[in-house]
């Protein structure tokens, strides 16, 4: 039924519960798995943009566990740098990580690590997500619903609404 799953990955509580889904179905039905992470650094202004550091990557909250065990000394270079090299080198290795407890999700999921492709990018997720879609010929996207707040949600949408609604191909959203 399903020959290449799509698996966007942020780091957040969904997303993994969203790996273990596409696990389970990759297994099921003898399927590739694409896993996906975007880098958005967006439009958005400054203020905007160091707010989103702060919640995600400095300060993690509840969705973003894994980080918990980053040492101390990483998360001081992660503060707002001068260096934008220094900045993209952290999100590397913090996009390596995510990566990392995705793939051993979908381990612990019965799925062949001979069977996975790996994908970075940089830009607006929703368009990346839609893109590599349609280039890596999949039919079914298996993502996290990771919700905005109201406001946002209302101005922008989610990411995932956003995939689900101009997807070719099925999108099931994992909470």
């Amino acid at each position: 039924m399903f020959s290449r799953i799509l698996l966007p990955v942020d780091g957040s509580e969904h997303a993994c519960k969203a790996a273990a889904l596409a696990g389970d179905l990759a297994t099921r039905y003898a399927a590739g798995v694409v896993v996906l992470h975007v880098l958005d650094p967006s439009d958005v202004g400054p203020e905007e943009q160091h707010m989103a550091e702060v919640e995600h990557i400095v300060e993690p909250g509840h969705e973003y566990a894994w980080l918990q065990d980053v040492p101390a000394e990483l998360n001081k270079m992660l503060e707002p740098a001068d260096s934008r090299t220094q900045r993209e080198q952290v999100l590397g290795f913090l996009a390596r990580e995510v990566v990392g407890h995705t793939m051993d999700r979908l381990r612990e999921h019965g799925v062949d690590p001979g069977h996975v492709r790996v994908l970075f990018k940089n830009g607006n997720a929703a368009k990346r997500i839609l893109e590599t879609v349609d280039e890596q010929e999949v039919d079914l996207v298996v993502m996290g619903s990771r919700g905005l707040s109201d406001v946002g949600a209302l101005v922008q949408g989610s990411v995932s609404h956003r995939v689900a609604h101009a997807a070719p191909c099925t999108v099931a959203t994992v909470k």
